[in-house]
């Protein structure tokens, strides 16, 4: 029998990319009660582009502009910007937006994994004071080696360290501030070792009961053709079990160089975190930081190439190996 009005508390899966967000977004979409649909990733731009519509028609716009986003596209809801006509807050949009999609799925809880949101942890309690926010991270150097590897985001170990250490950062900082009914830290690592403990504590924190369900994988089947272009890694299957030993690789496959660069960067987090750390570290001269700069824009300017009449340009794979050769 169909669910008729999704509701309680919205939960918000946020973290770094390539941190687990995807592994825990399957794990909780296997729970009776829970549903989640693929990244949303407008959130915080249209808020600050539209705010709260005023009338039909502002809602209306809002409405257009959310459905037509390539993101929300995928989710194929039988819905119309008409249908958000009566909605007078950017909050009552998102409502009648998820609550479809729940429907759609028959769970009576919606929620959103949009890992770059840890760094807008306050609007979302803005818009959701009642939400629930679970962060989840993982050792930066696993991250680095699989942001590169997959070929989009940081394509340096300098730039990857940069960011890891600025969104986890954030994320931290922001949760620090909130009560512990409303923001949980997730280790990867501590989920791919202790399954059930940790989803135990998930379902614990999201006051769900703990049902079996969730310590297997229900995947979102998802059309990725601009990532499968950069990286054969975005075309394989995602699993549909745990792979216990998916960490710790940097020990053996980041070079010696990149592990100490790494470290230098962002070190003092990854021992806060309660990560081994190796104590090797360097100065990093102003120059490098520029190179690595460059480096990273030049890669960045040429995947937006690839996306248009230009994308015979992957000559940028091949020249572009900075990361691997420079020491």
């Amino acid at each position: 029998m169909p669910i008729e009005t999704p509701s309680a508390a919205p939960i918000f899966i946020v973290g770094c990319p390539r941190s687990g967000t995807t592994m825990l977004r399957d794990l909780l979409r296997s729970h009776p009660h829970l549903t989640f649909p693929g990244e949303s990733q407008f959130i915080p731009a249209f808020y600050r582009q539209y705010g709260d519509p005023r009338d039909g028609a502002e809602a209306r716009k809002l409405a257009a502009a959310i459905l037509e986003s390539r993101w929300v596209r995928r989710w194929n809801l039988p819905l119309d910007a008409e249908s958000f006509a009566g909605c007078r807050s950017f909050r009552q949009v998102l409502c009648h937006l998820f609550e479809a999609w729940a429907r759609q799925e028959n769970k009576p809880r919606w929620g959103d994994k949009t890992p770059r949101y840890v760094t807008e942890i306050p609007l979302l309690l803005k818009l959701f004071p009642e939400a629930k926010i679970i962060h989840i991270y993982r050792d930066g150097r696993d991250v680095a080696r699989s942001w590169i590897r997959v070929r989009y985001k940081p394509q340096n170990i300098y730039t990857a360290a940069q960011m890891w250490k600025s969104w986890v950062g954030a994320g931290r900082q922001a949760g620090a501030a909130l009560p512990r009914e409303m923001y949980l830290e997730v280790c990867y690592e501590q989920l791919l070792a202790q399954p059930r403990e940790t989803m135990q504590r998930v379902c614990e924190f999201i006051a769900e009961p703990f049902d079996e369900a969730v310590l297997r994988l229900n995947p979102i089947a998802q059309n990725r053709p601009f990532l499968a272009r950069l990286s054969p890694y975005a075309r394989k299957p995602r699993p549909v079990e745990i792979v216990s030993s998916n960490c710790g690789k940097w020990k053996t496959r980041m070079p010696a160089w990149g592990r100490v660069l790494f470290e230098s960067v962002a070190g003092d987090l990854l021992q806060s975190l309660g990560y081994e750390t190796e104590g090797r570290t360097r100065r990093i001269t102003p120059a490098e930081r520029l190179a690595w700069d460059v480096h990273q824009r030049i890669w960045r300017a040429a995947v937006v190439l690839t996306l248009g009449p230009f994308r015979r340009l992957t000559w940028a794979r091949a020249r572009f190996q900075f990361r691997q050769t420079t020491p």
